[in-house]
């Protein structure tokens, strides 16, 4: 599984728990493969990048701010799937 984790194929797998690692919600095994593999996978890393910018923005704001519109996230979180399936 490791092995697969690292591999182009495993940017599908680190996907699906991107979020959670980000949060610190996943094992430490998984915490482990995923930081290695953002490491060595620059679009991945470049995701995981793009969700810290946006969590540090939305941290950042403040209560003063509007609530965060959910059809937004949605589409982010659409957008950066997309960018991990494989172009064929």
């Amino acid at each position: 599984m490791i092995q697969s984790m690292l591999s182009r194929s495993g940017c599908l797998r680190v996907t699906r728990v991107l979020q959670s690692y980000l949060d610190g919600e996943v094992d430490e095994v998984t915490s482990g493969i995923v930081a290695k593999h953002l490491e060595e996978c620059r679009r991945c890393g470049l995701e995981a990048s793009t969700y810290r910018a946006i969590k540090s923005a939305i941290t950042e704001a403040g209560p003063d701010v509007a609530p965060v519109d959910a059809e937004a996230v949605e589409r982010l979180r659409r957008f950066a799937e997309d960018l991990a399936e494989p172009q064929t």
